[in-house]
């Protein structure tokens, strides 16, 4: 018992009780042993009946004691009980929160991997429309270079054909001078 209730007094917190009515507990015990313990030599070395009644008035306030403690540790039970009750609901709450955080967080990863997926499809459909572009860009490129090319060479050909035609007027208008010099 003594055991037992150094125990509770160990697990105490400051402002409790319990330690206090221990104490007085043991006290109580002391007064009961003292009390026990006297023997009357009149009587044959037998207790007295003051003596028992001593005896029976610690016992009767050892036992108030004992219920008094039992109060106490009975009220520390549901302080207690209503404390875990209070940490686990808190817990709870908090494994809620987490919950939703993590749906939440879930889901805004979710929509970000969709905007990703749907920038990367934009960015390839971008430069699919690039590449036609550059590929219409060079076909007209390569279309000018052959009309250029074509306009110069067309471009020649006419000074070419400026030229003989000079040329041919030229001999042209010099026959009809030989033609008149010989006449």
């Amino acid at each position: 018992m003594k055991a037992f209730l150094l125990l509770l007094t160990l697990q105490q917190p400051q402002d409790d009780p319990l330690p206090r009515l221990i104490q007085e507990r043991q006290q109580m015990v002391q007064q009961y042993e003292e009390a026990s313990a006297q023997r009357n030599s009149l009587f044959g070395n037998k207790p007295s009946k003051r003596d028992l009644e001593e005896v029976v008035a610690a016992l009767k306030g050892i036992i108030r004691k004992d219920t008094e403690i039992v109060r106490a540790v009975q009220d520390q039970t549901q302080r207690r009980a209503a404390a875990v009750v209070a940490e686990n609901q808190q817990v709870k709450q908090q494994i809620t929160v987490a919950q939703t955080d993590q749906t939440s967080t879930r889901e805004r990863f979710y929509a970000l991997q969709n905007q990703i997926d749907n920038l990367q499809l934009r960015d390839k459909q971008r430069e699919k429309k690039m590449q036609e572009l550059q590929a219409a860009a060079q076909e007209a490129d390569q279309a000018r270079t052959t009309r250029e090319l074509l306009a110069a060479a067309l471009a020649a050909l006419s000074a070419g054909l400026l030229v003989y035609v000079g040329k041919l007027r030229s001999r042209l208008s010099a026959a009809p001078a030989r033609r008149r010099k010989q006449a």
